[in-house]
């Protein structure tokens, strides 16, 4: 009876050590999501910043961001590489965008004002 109560003391803390092991690693992972997560949102705002600065300085004002987009008729939109290749899919069959949704904002803030939404496309053209 004792050999077959250290071996399951002997599983079970092998069993545990792994589990450790997996919290470390997913904290670790989770951690570095995070971080990539903030490193995008931040380049996002730079792009809008210089987006607004480069159309300021060629015509000599300083209109506000949601301004310059309207007038130059872009916008900035982080996404991931496969959301990419949909967007490009929309726009070579001629998409247009017909409404856009605000994304939960509790869920995708990152912070000084930038948000994810769904932007919705009408059929193929």
């Amino acid at each position: 009876m004792g050999t077959q109560h250290h071996s399951i003391t002997s599983l079970l803390h092998r069993i545990e050590e792994h589990i450790e092991q997996w919290r470390r690693e997913d904290a670790a992972r989770k951690a570095e999501a995070e971080a990539n997560r903030e490193r995008l949102w931040a380049e996002a705002r730079e792009r809008e910043r210089l987006l607004k600065e480069a159309v300021n300085r060629r015509e000599g004002e300083n209109k506000p961001l949601e301004e310059v987009a309207r007038e130059q008729g872009t916008v900035f939109v982080v996404h991931s590489e496969e959301a990419g290749k949909v967007l490009e899919e929309f726009a070579a069959r001629g998409g247009r965008l017909v409404r856009v949704i605000p994304g939960a904002a509790e869920s995708l803030q990152g912070g000084a004002g930038i948000s994810g939404s769904w932007l919705i496309f009408d059929g193929e053209r």
